[in-house]
């Protein structure tokens, strides 16, 4: 009996424990998710050259000492007024309240962006306790609302110039379409890379969905008639036995099959479309 009621605490205990944290090192994964938040980042991470990292709006990394973000391909941050992104040290007790020790500027080294790191956006961030801020070898970024707080060296860096930043303030910084015509950069670098996957399957599932409701309710509506002319050739009465033939009654059966048939692909595309414009607004 005794050990039954240990075996009830130590079952209905385990909960209250927690999930372990994520960690994070090396390679960053395609988006990072809230659901997932925080993270706590134990080595350097990266955005590898060629790659689109994502960060979703109220996520928190946690890094810790001498720690880096190195975006080597693109990093698009979708932080809101209400919901900011926010990358600080492991013992900021505000994003940390498990913390038992006080944060202090110079805690991780910042986020750095190579020059490969073009067309990177980072929209309503907040960047505290690290040793540079932001490092960006490369002007053709995007910064918007990104607010920098207790930061040891320097707040911002853009191609070695250190801009003036206030603490607390929010901050922003674009490059015009004309700057990157005049230093040869290509203008679809500014823009957002995952535009034309979105277009794709926004303007492709909405004509799917469109075209195959279409076409499932034209084709319903024939199989409602087939289904009618298989009735009335199946009728028993002296008129119909012999006034038709088993191959009338096989021709109708073979329309009223085929009009299942497409009924059933329409919709079907239909389905196919309407999940492909719908998932466009989740990238």
């Amino acid at each position: 009996m005794r050990s039954g009621k240990w075996f009830l605490l130590f079952f209905f205990c385990i909960p209250c424990l927690g999930a372990p944290r994520p960690e994070l090192a090396g390679d960053l994964p395609r988006v990072l998710y809230l659901k997932d938040s925080p993270y706590l980042v134990v080595a350097d991470v990266f955005v590898p050259a060629g790659k689109v990292v994502k960060i979703e709006p109220g996520t928190v990394l946690l890094f810790k000492n001498f720690t880096s973000v190195h975006v080597q391909g693109i990093l698009m941050v979708s932080g809101t007024g209400l919901n900011p992104v926010i990358f600080t040290s492991e013992n900021d007790p505000s994003a940390n309240p498990e913390s038992k020790l006080s944060p202090t500027p110079y805690d991780w080294n910042g986020i750095y962006i190579h020059k490969d790191g073009i067309g990177s956006d980072l929209q309503n961030i907040q960047i505290m306790y690290s040793v540079k801020g932001i490092v960006s070898e490369t002007r053709f970024i995007r910064l918007s609302n990104c607010v920098f707080k207790e930061n040891g060296r320097s707040n911002l860096s853009i191609e070695g110039e250190e801009k003036e930043v206030i603490a607390g303030r929010p901050f922003t910084h674009s490059v015009s379409v004309k700057d990157a015509a005049v230093d040869g950069v290509p203008i679809r670098i500014l823009q957002d890379p995952e535009a034309p996957k979105r277009n794709l399957f926004r303007y492709g599932g909405l004509t799917a969905a469109v075209g195959g409701a279409a076409q499932g309710a034209f084709f319903a509506f024939k199989l409602k008639n087939s289904q009618r002319e298989m009735e009335t050739l199946s009728g028993k009465d002296l008129d119909n036995l012999t006034s038709h033939v088993s191959d009338d009654w096989e021709d109708a059966q073979s329309r009223r099959n085929r009009n299942l048939a497409l009924t059933i692909t329409g919709f079907f595309v239909a389905v196919l479309g309407t999940a492909g414009f719908t998932w466009s607004f989740n990238f």
